[in-house]
């Protein structure tokens, strides 16, 4: 059979993932990322011992936890892939899979247009210019975001984990990957954020302008009181919980409105909404939704590393 994407799983599976032969390697999609599925698929048969694909249900939003059979399957494998609607990276099925000795590489939302973009960076290029960015901000104790569109944010970061997602995964990763993230610390988040886009595909959480007001770590006020995030807001529990900080590090990813591929623009930060304890916090969410800030203004405890977008 003709391998659609043939590059790109070549990337995936041999560079990303560096799967070998006596490996066993477990695909979880849905029917809406089938195509892509079915792509890693045909490649991986042709490289690990073993090949499994398992097609879930379609949560409505990120960071819910697969079926339970489904996690209990993923204890099983050497190296699991989820190219999926929503995303299963913030779950504990995710995390248990990787204490178990996986290999987990999580690709939400992924379709043709990031298949043909972002997924095709060099990833020795993406490592070196995120361990770069990873530098920059180690250590930082507070962090400040400013827009010239009125978004002003203050986060502490002292005495939690900074991550690097470089797209070389020993453990568990997002692909396309580039990014340098963090979970705040809970309770101490402050200010407001003025929405530049917060779409994923033809999901529309919240229009461009919408003011969201943030409070002792929890979003308080959403100034469109019937837009989708207000609503998720409202009933999930824990969702207005600031989860993470990420600046973007992939040079081939540019902002299309999918979250998957918006987050890893170089000229891009993003704040997350609800689960975090998967890197670091301490709040377990039935969500976990990402807000793309374009052109920020960064400071690391005052001194700017970012201005309007661009690397100081």
């Amino acid at each position: 059979m003709e391998i659609k994407f043939k590059k790109q799983v070549k990337i995936i599976l041999e560079e990303c993932l560096k799967v070998k032969k006596e490996e066993s390697v477990l695909i979880i999609t849905d029917k809406n990322k089938r195509e892509i599925a079915d792509s890693i698929f045909n490649k991986a048969k042709k490289i690990a011992k073993k090949v499994k694909i398992i097609e879930i249900p379609i949560p409505k939003v990120s960071g819910i936890e697969p079926p339970k059979e489904v996690a209990k399957e993923m204890l099983k494998y050497n190296v699991i892939l989820a190219p999926t609607t929503q995303s299963i990276t913030h779950t504990h099925a995710s995390r248990d899979a990787v204490k178990a000795g996986a290999r987990v590489a999580t690709l939400p939302g992924i379709n043709e247009i990031i298949m043909n973009e972002s997924m095709l960076a060099d990833y020795d290029k993406v490592k070196a210019f995120t361990l770069k960015v990873l530098k920059a901000v180690k250590n930082a104790k507070n962090i400040t975001i400013e827009t010239k569109k009125g978004t002003k944010l203050s986060l502490v970061t002292r005495g939690r984990r900074w991550f690097a997602d470089t797209g070389k995964i020993k453990f568990s990763g997002n692909l396309p990957a580039g990014e340098v993230f963090i979970a705040p610390l809970e309770g101490a988040a402050n200010g407001k954020i003025i929405v530049d886009i917060f779409k994923h595909d033809k999901e529309i959480y919240a229009k461009k302008g919408t003011v969201i007001t943030v409070e002792k770590g929890n979003v308080t006020k959403v100034s469109d009181k019937n837009c989708k995030i207000a609503n998720l807001f409202k009933t999930i529990k824990h969702a207005t919980n600031i989860a993470e900080f990420g600046i973007g590090t992939n040079y081939k990813a540019k902002v299309i409105g999918n979250i998957l591929q918006d987050e890893k623009a170089i000229g891009t930060c993003h704040i997350a909404f609800g689960s975090n304890f998967s890197m670091g916090g301490k709040v377990k969410a039935g969500m976990h939704l990402d807000l793309i800030i374009k052109n920020p203004t960064i400071k690391k405890d005052g001194k700017i590393i970012m201005r309007s977008g661009k690397f100081s």
